[in-house]
């Protein structure tokens, strides 16, 4: 079948080794809408990747690692490519170098783009290759659930309008994390809808066995939050606002005020009123979580998790508000020091 020059693709990865070959051949195998040109985008790779790529006739963009590195940053320079060599491609297909491709997806994205004009981009199911591997693939499994239908944001993973995606500016290069839905923020004010199809998309790779991995991913998703709302801080829609005060709710308020009634009840010798009141505050702050929890159980029902899921990522959710609160915190130091942010490394940690 002759490959759809429509179509196009950009990889992005560094040292993705094995899962790197596995998502090119996958999307070469594309069934029923063959890809045309595909570009691999390499961040200083010393693992063979480049020569991989070029071997089974990939384009390969190089980074200039002396410049910080983002996704964003990688992403824009695959399209930049793109619209030099390949001026007649019309959709782009956006690929994380330890994804594989679903058989079918190319080609049910192509068509539902060309039949609803409105739509600039198309994602679709994510999962996890190996979720039973570690408790925290399984998280991050339960994570890329979600409910077809038109949404606000979709992930790293997705087919985009290129004419659409380079009217808005594509990525924003200085977020570290976070980048595919600010950009989906902009391509919805000018028009655009973002829609998720229930058809399998990608297999993930996440490759996480240890807690300070899932903790460093947690942050990173704190500081997109914080960098986020930072960018669109004069917007009345306050992009990212309730996920940030969340974060900095449960993540740091709340846990300051529990230790300080603590410290007042050992240190100070308190009239027995003001004890009671202390002990209902610090029961109240307990509850805030629970109720957390509790919602985050009633939300996973309706994408038919077990019991045992459920429970899981909610305790997990309650959890993360404190790595996410770091993420914050991180990125409002940095901009008070005047530091550039880096982006957040927790596969080798």
């Amino acid at each position: 079948m002759v490959a759809n020059q429509q179509i196009a693709v950009v990889v992005i990865g560094r040292n993705e080794g094995e899962r790197l070959k596995r998502c090119i051949a996958s999307l070469q195998k594309s069934s029923g809408q063959p890809v045309g040109p595909m570009v691999y985008v390499d961040s200083g790779s010393s693992d063979g990747s480049v020569e991989h790529a070029q071997s089974v006739g990939v384009d390969v963009v190089d980074l200039d690692i002396s410049i910080p590195f983002t996704m964003a940053r990688a992403r824009n320079a695959g399209l930049q490519y793109l619209q030099g060599h390949y001026p007649e491609s019309q959709y782009v297909q956006f690929v994380d170098g330890d994804c594989e491709v679903a058989l079918s997806w190319i080609a049910d994205a192509y068509a539902f783009l060309e039949q609803h004009p409105d739509s600039v981009a198309v994602c679709g199911n994510r999962a996890e290759r190996y979720p039973t591997a570690s408790v925290y693939n399984h998280l991050i499994d339960l994570e890329w659930q979600g409910i077809a239908g038109e949404v606000d944001a979709c992930g790293g993973d997705a087919m985009y309008r290129i004419n659409r995606l380079v009217a808005v500016g594509g990525f924003n290069e200085s977020m570290i994390a976070g980048e595919e839905a600010e950009l989906c923020l902009r391509l919805r004010r000018e028009g655009g809808s973002i829609v998720r199809l229930d058809r399998p998309m990608t297999l993930h790779d996440a490759n996480m066995h240890r807690l300070s991995q899932w903790w460093l991913r947690s942050v990173r998703c704190g500081h997109a939050y914080a960098q986020g709302f930072d960018l669109h801080s004069r917007d009345k829609a306050r992009y990212k606002k309730r996920q940030l005060l969340s974060s900095l709710a449960y993540g740091v308020a709340c846990p300051a005020l529990f230790v300080l009634m603590v410290v007042m009840l050992m240190t100070m010798s308190l009239p027995t009123i003001s004890v009671v009141f202390i002990y209902t505050a610090m029961l109240f702050l307990l509850s805030l979580y629970i109720r957390m929890i509790q919602k985050t159980v009633k939300s996973r029902r309706s994408l038919g998790n077990t019991p045992s899921e459920i429970s899981l990522y909610a305790w997990f959710i309650a959890l993360g508000k404190f790595p996410e609160a770091q993420g914050v915190c991180k990125y409002y130091l940095n901009k008070l020091l005047g530091k550039t942010s880096k982006i957040i490394e927790y596969r080798n940690s």
